[in-house]
């Protein structure tokens, strides 16, 4: 039988691992038009949360026009504002003669070119002229509020990856009229997501991005009840048994990570033809830590002596790393050193340092480094 655990793309429906406080404050800020912010580390559920806030948005209401933005591979200013153009403007036209009149209607002072289809039956996609205008570009960004009055609707902007717009060579200008428009925005809402940590903490926390003006949704770690208990009804689906016990065990080999805990769920329940022990268990992780090794090992590769050093002193359950003891303990050298390291680290969105303490944003690669790498 298939396996019922999903793990290598995002869920919704029964296959929902239930967060029902933050999807419940998510679906109500989106009815309300509040710009939300989910900032988590990659594979933590953002996307599994926001689609299923959408599917019951589009039971209660329906009143909303979804327009997903993926950045991942958007490298440049110019890429952003003709794909932030192509998304708001082609779902709103079935033929090439309604995307050339609405591009006419809408863009009355940005110079651009509409792609011709064969046939009239396709819209076509816009292509900006390069080198616009400070004014042409407002007026672009501006968009999504112009539309949402226009069509009496709630325009939602869906951004993944959102820390791309910070690579750009003319991020700080892109950035400032982002806060300028949208900040003014009323009749759309944002849903803004990130996966690098650091970067969008930079920009929303220590730049004030959008300012009192967007509120974050922190995705906390799922309640290990919830988990294990999602884990054995999935087994009890397929016919199998996993014990309460083992399968608490499973959530915090993981640290209820949602897609380490459903890639062990997946393994393990390849391994077993219909009960669950301790041994089936510990070959599962095994084999999970080795799936991810490679990755592990890249990481890692990449990185100094000191900084290793630096990540031991942290799995150690150290938070201050100046003192005489911990630099010569770590080889650390010097204070100077240590913040060059921390600064490091952070860039390669390894660690996060929130509140004084120092966090890894992969929980299976901290495991990792103490079961495999520092344990050689």
């Amino acid at each position: 039988m298939e396996s019922p655990f999903i793990f290598n793309r995002y869920v919704t429906g029964q296959d929902f691992i239930p967060r029902s406080a933050e999807l419940n404050l998510l679906t109500d800020m989106l009815n309300q038009k509040q710009n939300c912010l989910i900032v988590e580390p990659a594979n933590s559920g953002k996307k599994s949360i926001v689609n299923q806030a959408i599917l019951v948005l589009q039971k209660e209401s329906g009143n909303f026009h979804l327009c997903k933005i993926d950045l991942f591979n958007v490298k440049t200013q110019h890429k952003f504002l003709c794909k932030l153009v192509n998304k708001l403007l082609r779902p709103l036209s079935a033929r090439h003669d309604e995307l050339q009149r609405l591009a006419k209607e809408y863009l009355s002072k940005v110079p651009y070119t509409i792609s011709s289809p064969e046939n009239n039956t396709m819209p076509g996609t816009i292509t900006l002229a390069k080198g616009l205008t400070h004014a042409q570009k407002v007026e672009i960004l501006n968009l999504p509020n112009i539309l949402s009055d226009t069509y009496s609707t709630n325009f939602i902007l869906y951004f993944e990856e959102f820390q791309e717009i910070a690579t750009h060579n003319d991020a700080a200008e892109t950035l400032e009229i982002i806060n300028k428009t949208w900040s003014s925005h009323h009749n759309c809402t944002y849903l803004i997501t990130g996966s690098f940590v650091n970067i969008m903490n930079e920009l929303f926390v220590d730049n004030k991005l959008l300012h009192n003006k967007i509120e974050r949704i922190k995705l906390e770690k799922i309640n290990e009840k919830c988990m294990a208990d999602f884990i054995i009804r999935n087994f009890q689906k397929a016919g199998k048994v996993i014990p309460k016990e083992i399968a608490e065990q499973m959530c915090r080999l993981t640290d209820n990570h949602p897609y380490y805990t459903q890639h062990l769920a997946d393994i393990t329940f390849g391994l077993t033809r219909g009960y669950v022990n301790h041994q089936v268990l510990s070959q599962g992780f095994t084999l999970l830590l080795d799936y991810h090794s490679q990755y592990f090992r890249l990481i890692t590769h990449k990185m100094s002596h000191f900084q290793l050093n630096l990540l031991k002193a942290i799995l150690d359950g150290n938070n201050k790393f100046s003192s005489t003891e911990m630099l010569e303990k770590y080889e650390l050298q010097s204070s100077a050193n240590v913040n060059r390291l921390k600064e490091a680290v952070q860039k390669k969105e390894i660690i996060v340092f929130e509140n004084g303490q120092a966090n890894f944003t992969d929980p299976m690669f901290r495991t990792w480094l103490k079961e495999v790498f520092f344990a050689m």
